[in-house]
This record gives structure tokens, sequence and C-alpha cells, in this order.
């Protein structure tokens, strides 16, 4: 076999366990032996030891359906312990996958053992061919992990394998305790989901009630009958009924109905091989019926990993506070498709809770005010756990009066914390306005919600602080520029003052100078405090240092007249004072040198 010693007796450990082998011993760990039958499910070498270790252990009066009924319960009792550690949807898949090749494989070797000892005779008696038949319902009845499939699958194989003419697989739907039509090889097509059976209604309804056969020669006859005309049934005589029950966990999932055109009784070895073929559809359905769930829980969680990061992504985008905070209760009332909803703001100062928004709750409702510990949401934020309220006029933690929930029209709420940074920040708080609405899958949904919400708050919030703060320094650094501005002038008139009062020209000259570079230097900081985040350009500077000049000439009696050409050069505000100081040195040198005669002149300044 290429195994190794390991390999070898593990692989012996799986054989006796499924073949109850003399010798084998027990009791069995079902769930160990589960866990190690799928971890060798791959190795071919598996089957072959199978089919032998079969065919050791076949004496007595075991017949192959009693060998292929025990092995098949063996490896379906520990079916639901092992997938409940299984978290994830898509392991869960896969799980089931391996789980029904090990079924097809283990039930086809049991099978090949019976039929190469020559005990297929129990069949052929009755009409049913070779053991492959059995292998053949087995195969089909796990080929898919489509419910509807598989029982397409398995009526089509029964059919094909015994004398019969029609069989149909009704499904229990445990919603409405009815048997529906799931599948059919010769009654009406277009009836499947529509035509039903009450649980203990017609020979199909009553071996469902009774979970044992009921086989009829003439169904007509019989009281039980139950004529569903539009079935085109009235072709059909004979009758065999068998419950599909699963045996672990114990439940009934529907009904075997096989039918034939002609009177005719229906053997022991019939029935006990279309009850053998009904565990095996039991089995496959269960499978199918958990891949259908965990396919649906995959895809469910898809679609809210993609709401949640859509509404992440609403929720970052708006930094407005108080938007923010009406976007949340809107969303997580949407999330849950529930009624209303109201964000509660913790004051740790004052250590209460107090509504700062909510969706479609009334102003009354919206004055509430909690201390930490009082009522469902102050418990919440007290404990940081979540808590689920199935009928709000009977319990007794909410601190809300009775008139005031019915005035509101809610009746469960689901409350989960806001954090940020290991701070409990507020409260969500989500009503519906059905009894018991609120189950533990919506708690974690709202809980991955309310996480990306204090996320939003907690910006929100910073940008808001953020904003009056620079308000507030906008507003000191307005006053800073008026007031340097106002001494700078203040200045520059004392010496023009001064100079006035003077009787030395040349000191008054300097006064002049020194009160004219002041001057510009409270032009240039105007200048710069009036471009906010802009920067100063050259040709501005220019142009004020020159109106400065000229205004400063006109008051000793000159006439000048400066003209000003340049590209707009932006000049960063370090650089902007001295560059002012130049171009006023410049202009007054021009002016106290450049003219010949008069008091009376042009500059120009390229």
């Amino acid at each position: 076999m290429g195994t190794n010693p390991p390999e070898q007796a593990a692989l012996e450990r799986i054989c006796q366990w499924l073949t109850d082998r003399e010798g084998t011993p027990r009791p069995w760990n079902a769930l160990e032996m589960l866990q190690l039958a799928l971890h060798y499910c791959d190795v071919p070498g598996l089957y072959a030891m199978l089919r032998d270790s079969a065919a050791e252990g076949r004496g007595g009066n075991r017949s192959q359906g009693m060998a292929l009924r025990l092995a098949a319960e063996r490896l379906n009792s520990a079916l639901p312990r092992q997938l409940l550690p299984v978290n994830r949807a898509a392991s869960r898949a896969q799980q089931l996958r391996r789980f029904a090749h090990l079924q097809n494989e283990a039930m086809a070797a049991i099978s090949s053992a019976y039929e190469a000892r020559g005990r297929s005779a129990e069949t052929d008696s009755a009409g049913l061919g070779s053991l492959e038949a059995l292998r053949r319902i087995a195969k089909a009845a796990n080929s898919s992990l489509d419910v509807n499939e598989t029982c397409d699958f398995t009526a089509d194989a029964i059919v094909s394998v015994m004398d019969v003419d029609e069989c149909s697989v009704w499904i229990l739907d445990e919603t409405t305790n009815r048997l529906v039509l799931r599948s059919t090889t010769g009654l009406n097509r277009d009836q499947i989901g529509q035509a039903g059976l009450q649980i203990g209604e017609g020979i199909s309804g009553s071996a469902a009630e009774l979970g044992r056969s009921i086989a009829v020669r003439d169904a007509w006859a019989d009281p039980r009958f139950k004529v569903l005309p539009a079935l085109d049934e009235e072709i059909y005589r004979s009758l065999l009924a068998v419950p599909v029950v699963l045996a672990n966990p114990a439940r009934l999932l529907g009904v075997l109905s096989i039918r034939s055109r002609i009177h005719r009784d229906f053997p022991s070895q019939e029935i006990e091989f279309v009850e053998t073929a009904a565990e095996q559809l039991a089995t496959a359905l269960w499978n199918a019926t958990l891949y259908q769930q965990t396919d649906e829980r995959l895809r469910q969680r898809n679609n809210e990993l993609t709401t949640l990061q859509r509404i992440s992504q609403n929720l970052t985008s708006r930094l407005e506070y108080t938007e923010v905070l009406s976007t949340i209760a809107e969303q997580a009332a949407a999330i849950l498709n529930a009624d209303k909803a109201a964000i509660f703001q913790l004051d740790e100062s004052a250590g209460d809770l107090s509504i700062v928004a909510a969706h479609k709750l009334s102003a009354r409702y919206r004055s509430l005010r909690l201390q930490l510990g009082e009522g469902v949401a102050g418990r919440v934020a007290e404990r940081r756990a979540p808590l689920i309220v199935e009928d709000a006029l009977s319990d007794q933690r909410l601190r809300v009066s009775r008139e005031l929930i019915e005035a509101e029209g809610y009746r469960s709420m689901i409350c989960v914390p806001l954090m940020f940074r290991g701070s409990v920040i507020g409260v969500i708080s989500v009503y519906s306005v059905a009894v018991g609405e609120f189950v533990e899958e919506e708690l974690r949904i709202i809980a991955s919600f309310a996480d990306q919400a204090a996320i939003a708050m907690a910006n929100a919030r910073l940008y808001e602080q953020s904003l009056r703060g620079l308000h507030r320094n906008e507003l000191l650094l307005r006053e800073l520029h008026h007031r340097v501005k106002n001494n700078l002038q203040t200045v520059a008139s004392l010496l023009n003052l001064q100079s006035r009062r003077t009787r030395s020209p040349e000191v008054a000259s300097v006064l002049a100078l020194s009160a004219g570079r002041i001057a510009g230097m409270a032009a240039v900081h105007d200048l710069l405090s009036a471009q906010e985040d802009e920067a100063a350009t050259a040709i501005e500077i220019v142009n004020k240092m020159a109106e400065i000049a000229s205004s400063d000439a006109s008051a000793t009696g000159m006439s000048v007249q400066i003209s000003v050409d340049g590209d707009r050069v932006e000049i960063d505000e370090d650089r902007a004072t001295v560059f002012a100081l130049v171009v006023n040195e410049l202009i007054w040198n021009a002016m106290g040198h450049g003219f010949d005669v008069g008091l009376k002149g042009r500059i120009g300044v390229r």
C-alpha cells in the first residue's frame, strides 16, 4: 500500500470503527474517529482496507443494508460536533466536501465487499439487481451539496434500480410543519415546491408522523390516502412511504414516496433497501443543508463587511460633529433593519448619559438623561458590555416609564457601548416595534458598527476642537498684527514730528529717513497680514514703498512721480521686510541725489 506503520495503524482503526469487526475496541470516541477518518480520507489504501475489513466482519446475520447503516450512523454521529469549532464559513464548506467524499467512498467499499462475496442475493430476489444499486444510491445522494440536486439524483437512482414507476422526495418545511414536494420522476413537476401534506396527512404524512415505513398495495383504497389532483397521480396504484430521518441528531427531514402503476407488494428486502437509501438521503440532505447554511452565512458576512465598509467611508467623510451623530443614528437603525435609534453621549464630569442624536424618536424621549448604571443604556456604559431587551414592557432593567415606551411604540431593543481607546464615550441603542426582534448575530453586527461609529465621533470632535483652536489663534494673530502696525506707525509719526521741530537740516533728514523706514516696515507688515496664506509679491511691496516715499516727499515740498513696472515675483515673509527697506533706501537716494535741479522729478522702478 505504500503506507508507513503509524499511518497503517490509523487506517486499521478507521476500518474497525466503520465495520465493527470482531475485536473492535469499545467504546469509540466518535469525534476523534471522524477527525481521523477525515484526515486520511484522501489515502487510496484506506478504501481497499475498508473493503477487506467489511468482508471479514460480515458474518452472522448482518445484511449489507445493516452494514451500510452502521457505517453511516457512525460517520454522522460526530459531524455536528466536528463542524461546531469551525468558525470560518469557507472552512465549514471544505469540511463538508471532504465528509461527502469520505462517505461515498466508504459506502462503495462496503458494498463491493458484499458483492464480491456473493451476498447480493438478498436484494436480487426483490428485483433490485446487484448490490451495485446501493452504491449508486449512496453516490447519487452524496454527489451534490445542493438540496434540489441531491433529491433529484436520489429519486432517479431509486427508480433506475427498483421495479417501480415513480419516486418522489418530500422535504419537511419546519416553519409550516408541512411536507413539500421537492423532487419527482413521474408526478406533475409543476407542483414541485407547491404541493404539500401536513404531518399525519395522507400515507406519506402518516409515515412521517409514525416514524416508520408504510407499504400499501392499493393506495386508493386506503383510508389514509390523500388525493392531490394537481399531482396527476391517478395512474399509480401501489405506494411505499419511507420516512427520511437523521439518526444523530434525531430529526425528521422528509419522506421518500415510491409508486407503481400495477398493484404489487413490497417485500421486506425492498423496504429495507429503501430505508437504507432514505438513511443515505438523510445524511446527504443534512450535509447539503449545513453547506447551504454555511454558504448563506458566508454571503451574509461578506454583505455585512461590504455594508460596514460603505458606512465607515460615509462616516469618516463627514467631519461636522452633529452631522456625524445624525448619520450614526440613522445608519444604526438601517443596518439592523430596525425602526428607531438613539446615540447617548457620556459626560464624564457629570457621570451621566444624554441623547445627542436620534432617529424617529420624539423630543420628549430625546430629553432623557441617565446616570451610569441606570437603565439599560447606563448599565451598558458602566459594564462596557452589550445588552438585548426582548420586551421593553416587561424588562425591569429599563428606567423609561411604560407610558413613554408605549408612546414611542417600541418593544425590543439592543444596546452596545461606544468605545474609543479603551474608554466609553457613549452608547448606541436600536429599537424595534416587534417583541424579541434582535438575536446574537445582530449583536455582533451592531458591535462592529459601534467601533466604526466611535472612531468617527472622536475624529469629528478633534476636528471641531482644531477649528475652534484655529479660530482663536487667528483672532490672537490679527490682534498682534494690529498692535505691531499701530506701534510702528506711532514711532514713525513721532520721528516725523521731531524732524519738523529740529533746526538742523541734517538731523531733520536723518529723522525723516528713519520715519520712512519705519513707515515702510509698518506698511509691509500690514501687507503681509492681509495676504493670509498667500505670499506678497515684489511689485506690491515696491508700490507700497513708492506710495509712502511720495507722500513723505510731498510733505517736504517735493513733487515726485514714481512709476513701477515688473513681474509678479513672490517674496516670502522672512525676506519681505529687508526687501522693503532696500527699496525705501533706493527711492530716497534717488530723490536726494538723482534730481539735477529743483524739487520736481520722476523715478522709474523696473
